[in-house]
């Protein structure tokens, strides 16, 4: 469908003008003969042709002011400018005896400013008082001008007063802060007939009246007004003839809302100013405009939030799109569209159905993931430690009240900064003999650095899609808008966060699917696509991921998708561990709970439809309730060995609803049992008394249940393999523990796993073992060495094995180590490495995610040198 070009109502130039003139002049006077230029006649004819032709233009632009009109009636109104804000770190040069007040509206600036340009001044938004002997205080300011009680006229008693402030722009609205408040003046007999806040000035009280979009339903409370914020014009409700119960139309007109009465004093506080050159460097304002002796300050972060007001054009585009969103959040554009209108601090929004994407979300869940706005010129090489600065809590807040407005009763709506993914482009470019390679080289960085990028102004100017992989030819494509390149060669793509060293936990998400989770040193990766791509999903510095579960889907326990549990031990202290949860696959995590004893395993029980985390422990076996101000507390296993420590648990609900649990004990102290729910005093040792037990494990086989014990090895020992008991049901198992060690020599098993009848072992040397237990004398089967597991060099050995997992969907197997992720899809025969940070084809993004630049690396030469 075409669009509807704006019509010229009159498309005559001057040139046109002129030679009408001519024929005019042929017709009407015969005798005038001389048309040159230098005639005088024809000297006028052009002046008068001239101011036509300025007449006729300013004629055509009738179309645009109407259209521009026509909005301001649908209510469209420019956006204001945005303040940037900073917090300030005051210091006195030495204690003092008596009480320091800085006072609000205290004024810093930079020491140095560009020439001909009025530096930046920010003002402190609440008063701070150091107490005697304090020297520091960190005080919250902003990129404005506080204006307090301005007189801007007094009540008519006629509905419809419009009131302006002297010194416009007024800064966008921000959360939490009264950067606009109107008061009128009330009497004392208001005051007590009248709910609400008051404000008191100069003796008198002003009833401070609230900010709404329309006059449409203003709810209970009616002293209202809407703002321009960019002219300063505020609007008290006008008058209306409305519609009777009858459909006609009342023969008086009715005030909206309530107005200002006669003769009533109307002052305003607010704060002025704002915009892009608010977002200074830190540590760049350390003048005080308000000096207060002995006192120093600085920023030790950047400002951030600061934009410049909208501009017109940009709001004629914008027009219809308020047209179609009504001020209601229906659609996913409804929602992106009020997010980016709530706040300057915002450069995209992506609106989503959480259900589509994940198993644990409710229906009726929106998510809103927002991209924050960057300044010039640091949006031309944003990073993602630039990304982090600007996202600031203020903008969340605003946009969720926003949003939580207008959304549809029933839909819950959350709102966050969206994650990013860094990738380096590594390439080599062959440029033409004539061009200059450096240029060339930061031409092709330029573009690169816009086009991968998270902000609006990448590639086509939308920004980079979400979830959608950046390939081979996307790199080609951008270098290929280069015209002094020749050739391209040797393109990598290179992702720093991965989980290539030191793995010792892998585990599978039940509900979730294709996704898995991976431990290696102080930070937990996720993978939705099966490994073919990892991000960093949680990171606890200081701390080791030793145990990672994520919670399982057996029969008779209620699902609880999306719970993940990470057990790990902090560095500074090997007998201290903590323990993080996450409710959402990872996409957030609570505040860990800090032990101080060590954590080795974990796992899931339910205690009354309660999510509990069963923790082996070097004091004993504790259990966690996943609820809020849940402490752990000890389960009495063995009566005689209160402090008895495990090195490892492990449940399993039968097809009855039966839950059982087995620990592996310290000191080799053997197998412990119970078959009520693993709760205090129900366990019983079921042998292997002095075997090296380090992990266990249950097995579902058909209608049988089966419980593995993994023994350790210490050096060239061959190690002893597992055992197996089964599960009767009773307390005596006739057959005992079964040996399983037939052709093994894998040293210590580290891990186990389970796909059918098939049993998967992580070995200390030989990889991963196999052994068929339908076999009428089964052994271990070790792979081969071209199995691509990774070997241990000359001695032809493999790696060790620390972490195994089993997806019961797909029976695909991951399988960890110090040399990152592999993953077989043949039950164990080959593997590829799945977790290498080095991508020749493309890099996967989750759908939610978008990627951000880091720094490229490009080898240019030019024909001549190859010559």
């Amino acid at each position: 469908m075409m669009s509807i070009k704006t019509p010229n109502l009159d498309d005559r130039r001057f040139e046109d003008l002129v030679e009408e003139a001519r024929r005019r002049i042929a017709r009407r006077c015969p005798d005038w003969t001389d048309l040159s230029p230098g005639d005088p006649g024809m000297v006028l004819v052009e002046t008068f042709a001239y101011l036509t032709d300025i007449l006729l233009y300013r004629l055509n632009r009738l179309p645009e002011k109407i259209y521009i009109e026509l909005l301001r009636l649908i209510g469209l109104r420019l956006q204001p400018p945005s303040a940037a804000n900073v917090t300030l770190r005051f210091t006195l040069n030495r204690p003092q005896e008596r009480p320091v007040e800085i006072p609000r509206g205290t004024r810093v600036t930079t020491a140095r400013a560009d020439a001909g340009v009025e530096p930046p001044v920010f003002a402190t938004l609440e008063t701070t008082v150091l107490a005697p002997g304090v020297t520091i205080a960190e005080i919250s300011a902003r990129h404005c001008d506080l204006v307090d009680a301005e007189p801007v006229g007094t009540g008519t008693g006629l509905p419809g007063l419009v009131v302006n402030v002297s010194r416009p722009p007024m800064i966008a609205p921000t959360a939490g802060s009264n950067d606009l408040v109107v008061g009128v003046e009330a009497t004392v007999e208001e005051q007590d007939s009248l709910s609400g806040p008051f404000v008191f000035h100069e003796g008198r009280s002003f009833r401070i009246w609230r900010e709404v979009e329309n006059f449409s339903g203003t709810g209970d409370d009616r002293f209202v007004y809407t703002v321009d914020r960019v002219t300063g014009a505020i609007v008290f409700a006008p008058a209306a003839r409305m519609k009777t119960a009858e459909g006609f139309l009342d023969s008086g007109a009715v005030a909206l809302a309530e107005f200002p009465a006669a003769n009533r004093e109307i002052r305003i506080w607010y704060q002025c100013g704002g915009g892009a050159t608010g977002n200074v460097m830190a540590h760049t304002l350390t003048t005080l405009k308000d000096p207060i002796p002995g006192m120093a300050v600085t920023n030790p972060l950047p400002a951030t939030g600061g934009r410049h007001a909208e501009s017109l054009e940009n709001a004629l585009r914008r027009g219809p799109q308020e047209l179609h969103a009504l001020h209601r959040a229906v659609t996913a554009r409804d929602f992106e569209h009020i997010a980016r209108r709530s706040s300057g601090a915002v450069d995209r929004a992506h609106a989503i159905t959480k259900a589509m994407l994940w198993s644990y979300a409710r229906p009726g869940t929106v998510e809103v993931l927002l991209v924050p706005h960057i300044p010039d010129p640091v949006r031309d090489r944003v990073t993602i430690d630039d990304l982090h600065t600007h996202e600031t809590p203020e903008a969340l807040e605003q946009i969720q009240k926003a949003l939580d407005e207008r959304k549809p009763l029933g839909t819950t709506c959350i709102v966050k900064w969206v994650h990013c993914k860094p990738v380096k482009v590594h390439a080599r470019l062959v440029v033409y003999r004539e061009e200059n390679p450096s240029a060339v080289r930061d031409r092709v960085l330029a573009r690169l650095w816009r086009t991968i990028s998270p902000l609006s102004t990448a590639g086509d100017g939308k920004g980079w899609p979400f979830g959608r992989p950046l390939t081979r030819w996307d790199i080609y494509r951008i270098i290929d808008e280069e015209p002094g390149v020749s050739a391209v060669s040797d393109i990598r793509m290179v992702v720093d966060e991965v989980p290539d060293r030191d793995v010792s936990t892998i585990s599978a998400d039940a509900y979730q699917p294709a996704t898995w989770y991976a431990g290696a040193g102080e930070k937990v990766f996720r993978s939705t696509n099966m490994g073919d791509g990892w991000e960093s999903i949680g990171r606890f510095p200081n701390e080791r991921v030793v145990a990672l579960t994520s919670f399982p889907r057996e029969t008779g326990i209620q699902d609880r998708p999306g719970l993940l549990a990470v057990a790990t031990q902090i560095t500074a202290s090997a007998d201290a561990s903590a323990i993080h949860i996450s409710h959402d696959c990872g996409e957030s995590w609570t505040v860990g709970l800090r032990m101080t004893f060590k954590v080795d395993a974990m796992a899931w029980v339910v205690r009354e439809t309660v999510p509990v985390l069963l923790l082996a422990t070097e004091r004993g076996l504790y259990e966690l309730a996943i609820h809020e101000h849940a402490e752990p507390f000890q389960v009495l296993v063995a009566s005689d060995q209160p402090s008895l420590g495990f090195y490892a648990v492990t449940v399993s609900t039968d097809v009855w609803g039966g839950t059982s649990v087995a620990l592996a004990a310290r000191g080799e102290k053997g197998i412990y049992l119970s078959d009520e729910g693993g709760k205090t005093e129900t366990y019983r040792c079921i042998g292997l008394e002095g075997e090296m037990v380090r992990r266990v494990a249950f097995q579902h086989y058909g209608a049988h249940r089966y419980l593995w014990a993994c023994t350790a090895a210490i050096g060239n020992d061959p190690g002893r393999a597992c055992f197996r008991w089964r599960m009767t049901g009773a307390e005596e198992n006739p057959e005992g523990w079964r040996h399983f060690d037939r052709n093994w020599n894998g040293g210590g098993c580290r891990e186990i796993a389970f796909r059918g009848s098939v049993v998967l072992a992580a070995s200390h040397r030989s990889g991963v073992l196999r052994l068929d237990v339908t076999d009428p004398e089964p052994a271990w089967e070790a792979p081969t060495i071209k199995c691509n597991l990774p070997l241990r060099g000359p001695e032809r050995l493999f790696q060790p094995v620390d972490a195994l997992a089993v997806d019961s969907a797909t029976g695909c197997l991951f399988a960890g180590g110090v040399e990152g992720i592999y993953r077989s899809r043949d039950q164990g025969n080959a593997y590829e490495h799945v977790s290498s940070g080095t991508f020749v084809e493309r890099v996967t993004l989750p759908g939610t995610w978008l990627f951000c630049s880091a720094e490229h690396r490009l080898e240019v030469e030019s024909e001549d040198e190859i010559q």
